[in-house]
């Protein structure tokens, strides 16, 4: 029987309801208006067309991998951000909309300070980085990951964008194959905050998909925080600034990190929702 793009998305809409996906509808529709390369004017309007027999099969596949809880990001290849395209797979988290504000803060820092050269720890995507640099023409940066396949897809994603000439991508355990010598005014980090207890009681498609190296945190989430921001003040040559993406409920113990090893106007910053989701702070050689 032949099936209309109406049954298409009805049958998609179903099927993800029935596995408890909370947003059925619309994940069945980006499927499906990403198996036919349409947008979603074109689904409302054209919902009696008939779908091509291979279309369906392909669109039913990634049905299936979505009611199995693997992301929708994944299935398709790729994530907006800061109206940007980015390629995503396994290997890498899946970028987010609270993680624009730390980007929005630190273009602010960037523009108020006349930054030229930052430094991002644990790049994944590199969305952070490119962001920056896409939207401050005058910024170089040098961002590190540990895993070569994260740095594949950042080195991907920074071509895609246009900032390839910009940003230098470096393997490396946080700051360990980083030049001492090098003087950077600004440092960046989403790094993992998850308490390692904490990750079993994620979503399937967060805890089964996504790179648990890049979500755990250690026993109190803090782990990288401590770590980070020791490197940092051993390394700043001169007054420099770092911004830190943190969890709903880390803003205060982030800051007590930074109060205690010296840094100076400590800001918090909240994301859309009103959260406390930026810590950002100075220090003074």
């Amino acid at each position: 029987m032949k099936k209309t793009i109406r049954n298409a998305l009805d049958d998609g809409i179903k099927t993800l309801s029935s596995n408890n996906i909370t947003d059925a509808r619309l994940d069945a529709d980006l499927l499906l208006e990403h198996v036919l390369g349409v947008d979603k004017v074109y689904i409302i309007i054209n919902g009696n067309e008939l779908i091509a027999e291979e279309k369906y099969n392909i669109y039913n596949n990634y049905i299936a991998q979505r009611a199995e809880g693997k992301p929708l990001q994944y299935i398709i290849g790729y994530q907006e951000f800061m109206g940007l395209t980015f390629k995503v797979n396994e290997n890498v988290l899946i970028p987010r909309q609270d993680t624009e504000v730390l980007v929005l803060e630190a273009i602010k820092y960037i523009k108020e300070n006349n930054i030229t050269n930052i430094l991002e720890i644990g790049t994944g995507t590199g969305c952070i980085p490119i962001s920056i640099c896409y939207n401050c023409n005058d910024v170089k940066a040098t961002t590190v990951d540990i895993s070569d396949e994260a740095l594949k897809i950042a080195k991907e994603n920074a071509i895609i964008n246009n900032v390839a000439d910009r940003i230098q991508f470096v393997r490396s355990n946080l700051f360990e194959d980083i030049d001492e010598n090098h003087d950077f005014q600004l440092f960046i980090s989403n790094p993992p905050y998850i308490r390692s207890n904490d990750i079993g009681d994620l979503m399937i498609e967060v805890k089964e998909h996504e790179p648990i190296g890049a979500l755990d945190g250690g026993e109190d989430g803090l782990y990288f925080y401590r770590e980070i921001s020791k490197e940092v003040k051993n390394r700043t040559k001169k007054r420099s600034y770092i911004l830190y993406e943190v969890g709903y409920d880390q803003s205060d113990e982030v800051k007590k990190i930074l109060n205690a090893l010296g840094y100076t106007d400590i800001k918090i910053y909240k994301d859309l929702t009103g959260i406390n989701r930026v810590v950002a702070g100075a220090y003074n050689k």
